[in-house]
């Protein structure tokens, strides 16, 4: 596994993280409904572009938390500003994410990176194997077949559909699951007497 490659300082404890963006706008999701029989349900639309990006980290074990930043864009400013957030959650832990390859993400050990944050990349076209995106699809599904007036007003619909992520641990640990990733990060933990936070 990739961690072994980072060469984290032992005397500090470990966060795992998964991380990834969503776009998000004023043109609505649309998404399939039930009807009754000989019913055609009707959807809105409007036709307006104008959208934002969504940052999001959860949390691999340990506290279960999620991270969520709305930008106006996606470019390498941004992403720093994120991964500061996320290290700001426990400056005294060494921060590990693991996102995908875009342009827009800094490289581990790039200028301007937090101290305590190193990067991993998932590798490419693999978007199956961040449980962020299962994240994404609950949002769109909250979001879907609805017109909002302005940015403003789908961000506050943004933020009820995030909150139970960030005030229930649990429904982080239900989107990552005990699969392949909790089970290789539990492995590198133990093999490496690395301190994950409880």
């Amino acid at each position: 596994m990739h961690l072994r490659g980072l060469e984290l300082p032992p005397e500090r404890p470990v966060r795992l993280w998964v991380a990834d963006e969503m776009r998000y706008g004023l043109q609505p999701v649309t998404r399939r409904v039930w009807s009754l029989r000989g019913l055609r349900p009707v959807c809105p639309v409007q036709p307006r572009y104008q959208w934002a990006y969504l940052y999001g980290a959860l949390e691999v074990a340990g506290h279960g938390q999620a991270e969520f930043l709305c930008c106006p864009t996606v470019n390498l400013e941004y992403s720093r500003r994120f991964l500061e957030q996320v290290g700001a959650t426990d400056p005294g832990a060494t921060h590990v994410l693991i996102w995908d390859g875009a342009g827009f993400h800094p490289l581990d050990g790039a200028t301007g990176l937090p101290d305590n944050v190193r990067l991993l990349a998932f590798p490419a076209y693999s978007p199956e194997l961040n449980p962020v995106e299962k994240l994404w699809d609950q949002l769109k599904d909250g979001l879907c077949n609805e017109v909002y007036a302005s940015l403003a007003a789908l961000e506050r619909a943004l933020s009820e559909l995030l909150r139970p992520f960030w005030q229930e641990p649990e429904r982080v640990e239900s989107l990552i699951g005990q699969g392949w990733l909790w089970a290789q990060s539990q492995r590198f933990f133990r093999q490496h007497s690395t301190p994950m936070t409880p």
